[in-house]
């Protein structure tokens, strides 16, 4: 974008003194940066100056600043030399002069018929004004509108074609001079598929689809915001002229240009949204102009003008002493005021805020929340102004949730100390996952905007997404350990609802685990595992120790001949399993050769156990020994009960009993199942010896056998 400081004297008194360049750091600084400046004397090419006529001595020489165009893009305002103008006063402190344009000028004949205007979608034109003259005719451009034409980059070509261009660099505002003979009427609609049409410089297009034409009598004589066609050019034959000034819809014409690979003034105005309260403006000010030129100038219609849905910017209340602390410099609500209003802002106290509407010419792209008007401040009072310094502060410890230090050091335990790799899977349930593995979880709290349609139930277990990361894995692994923290949610029904679908959300934060290993008899090994580090973690991690009762299957993956509920002093909190055979079918046939035992822990509450210590006991002076005792219970019966039988032997060298194993099948007697326990043993005051382990295993045969339970040997 070139603009002319000459121009720009137009409507700010720039100081004689003050150096173009300093000015243009000073714009870049506050406004849009600037790319150069360069002081030109000689007349641009293109320019013919009529018989006898010469430049005035103000227009000899100039200055132009080059702005960049990728840093006005959401500033159609600064499209044109008012709005630059408009900017360069507030920036200098110095009034803005009216722009010369009067909304009478353009009001044409009153008594003449309206031109009719119909829009097809007022989305894509939100304002058509036309208005039809005559008195015009062809004519050479005064030099000072060829000059400042040729200095900002357009070729002078003829008093109509110029004036219209002169008014956009002026405002912004593109416009159109129709030869007004042929036109009886307006709409603005999209092309026809396929449609061909030829523009002004002689070339035959083809419309891309949504193009937006205007057409006469449903003929195409111009493409919306891009450029007039051939037939309907003025010539010198043309009586009467139908000047458009219009707003397009910025997109609409974005694609339509870039799909023609025909981008133009006009439409790169265009596709940065203009205020449509600039059509009217624009007319006025031709009409102005044109009369300088041509004083028989008359109308044949009166002002014509399609506006079904007026812009009307919306109020922005804004917080002074906020505004002051965002932007990190003392500016009081009367200076803020100032500025605003210096660039054409409304502002009015509303209470403890500011009131602020922006301008139409602003509300079109650019300013529409708070931030967008402390923006304004900021760079009015000048970045380069502002002390970069950091804000005060009040800091003070917060300890770490309980919540948080729990999944911390579940992970620590199972991940960093175990074997363990932690997986995160999405918090939403897969329904053809789902399907696969047969599990139907019922009623869930849903999303109202999923990811996927199939993705809307939010999830009430760890399981289905482990048992996922294990299909998957299994490919590449031949045994594996995972674990995933992560959140479940179940639905609760809301108070006072009867037939209502309506739920809250009661999340809780679980812990899944998976033992996999390749081979179908390692079942026995992944189900140990499992047990082993869900009791070391209760140990380590909760202070506590956990047992295991037996549970019935209610999920497709369990198994019900190895599955158990989860206690840790009294207190269900999960429960465990194997994989069911039924279930690894379902997902594959050659999962089959897989062992997999999978847990799930509910974390909710456990938090409150960290920090307690088990008083270790004195470390043991003499050597224990631990023995092995395998036996055969009924096969119906499982190990939790057993246990609370074992409990009750008494022994004075019984330190510790624990379980190792079962095993049904092979050499074990159909119904029957083999259970094996380990009795730790050992004196305080001296080593065991070979009779006081034969005494324990003679008591502890005999204990068995009044249990009904029948030594291995």
């Amino acid at each position: 974008m070139l603009i002319s400081v000459n121009w720009l004297r137009d409507f700010v008194d720039i100081p004689a003194t003050l150096d173009p360049k300093a000015l243009a750091d000073r714009f870049t600084i506050t406004t849009a940066e600037v790319e150069g400046v360069e002081h030109v004397t000689r007349l641009p090419e293109g320019v013919r100056l009529p018989p006898g006529g010469a430049l005035p001595e103000r227009e000899r020489e100039d200055w132009i600043i080059e702005v960049d165009n990728k840093s006005i893009t959401h500033r159609p305002d600064l499209w044109g030399h008012y709005g630059v103008a408009r900017e360069v006063a507030a920036m200098l402190d110095l009034p803005l002069r009216p722009y010369p344009a009067k909304a009478e000028d353009a009001v044409g004949d009153s008594k003449a018929p309206a031109i009719p205007i119909e829009i097809d979608d007022p989305a894509k034109c939100p304002r058509y004004t036309a208005l039809l003259m005559t008195g015009l005719k062809t004519a050479m451009s005064p030099a000072v509108m060829q000059v400042r034409l040729g200095r900002c980059g357009m070729r002078p070509i003829s008093f109509l074609v110029d004036l219209t261009n002169y008014i956009m660099l002026e405002i912004g505002q593109p416009m159109h001079a129709f030869d007004g003979g042929l036109l009886k009427q307006i709409e603005v609609a999209t092309a026809a598929a396929g449609e061909k049409f030829r523009t002004l410089d002689g070339t035959d297009r083809v419309m891309p689809a949504g193009t937006l034409m205007i057409k006469s009598g449903r003929k195409s004589v111009a493409i919306a915001g891009i450029m007039g066609g051939a037939e309907t050019e003025v010539s010198s034959a043309t009586t009467t002229v139908l000047l458009e000034s219009a707003n397009f819809d910025a997109a609409t014409v974005r694609r339509a240009a870039a799909a023609m690979s025909l981008r133009t003034e006009a439409s790169a105005r265009f596709e940065k949204s203009l205020d449509p309260n600039n059509t009217v403006l624009g007319i006025a000010r031709f009409v102005h102009l044109a009369r300088e030129q041509f004083p028989s100038l008359g109308f044949a219609s009166r002002l014509s003008d399609a506006y079904p849905r007026p812009l009307a910017p919306k109020p922005i209340d804004v917080d002074a002493g906020f505004a002051a602390r965002f932007i990190g410099k003392d500016v009081s609500a009367s200076e803020m005021s100032r500025i605003l209003t210096a660039l054409s802002f409304g502002v009015e106290a509303h209470g403890e805020k500011l009131r602020v509407t922006p301008p139409s010419f602003r509300a079109t792209k650019d300013i529409s929340i708070e931030a967008d008007i402390i923006e304004e401040v900021s760079r009015s009072v000048g970045y380069d102004r502002i002390e970069p310094t950091l804000p005060a502060v009040t800091t003070r410890y917060i300890g770490l949730n309980p919540a948080l230090r729990l999944e911390r050091l579940t992970l620590e335990h199972f991940c960093r100390s175990g074997p363990f790799f932690e997986i995160h899977g999405y918090i939403w349930y897969d329904d053809a996952w789902l399907a696969r593995i047969g599990f139907d979880p019922g009623k869930c709290i849903t999303l109202r905007n999923p990811a996927a349609a199939d993705c809307s139930k939010l999830r009430q277990s760890l399981i289905p997404g482990l048992l996922a990361a294990v299909e998957k894995n299994r490919h590449q692994l031949q045994q594996f350990d995972l674990l995933e923290v992560g959140s479940v949610f179940r639905p609760v029904g809301t108070a006072g609802a009867s037939d209502s679908d309506d739920v809250t959300r009661a999340q809780e934060r679980h812990v899944g685990l998976a033992v996999a290993a390749s081979g179908a008899k390692e079942t026995d090994a992944v189900w140990s595992r499992l047990k082993g580090a869900l009791e070391a973690y209760a140990v380590e991690i909760l202070d506590g120790s956990i047992r295991f009762a037996e549970a019935e299957a209610i999920a497709p993956w369990e198994d019900a001949g190895r599955l158990a509920d989860v206690t840790l002093d009294g207190q269900s909190i999960g429960r465990i399993g194997v994989l069911s055979l039924a279930c690894k079918q379902r997902i594959d046939e050659r999962l089959r050769g897989w062992s997999v035992a999978l847990g799930e822990l509910n974390l909710a509450g456990l938090g409150g156990r960290l920090g307690r210590r088990m008083k270790l006991g004195k470390v043991p002076e003499f050597p224990r020994v631990r023995l092995d005792f395998s036996f055969l219970a009924d096969g119906r019966r499982r190990y939790a009960q057993i246990a609370d039988d074992l409990r009750t032997f008494g022994n004075a060298l019984l330190e510790r009993m624990s379980y190792v194993g079962s095993y049904e099948g092979g050499s074990v007697p159909v119904g029957k199942r083999s259970f094996t326990v380990r009795a730790e043993l050992g004196l305080a005051d001296r080593t065991l010896t070979e009779a006081d382990l034969q005494k324990f295993r003679d008591e502890f045969t005999t204990f068995l056998g009044r249990l009904g339970l029948e030594l291995r040997t």
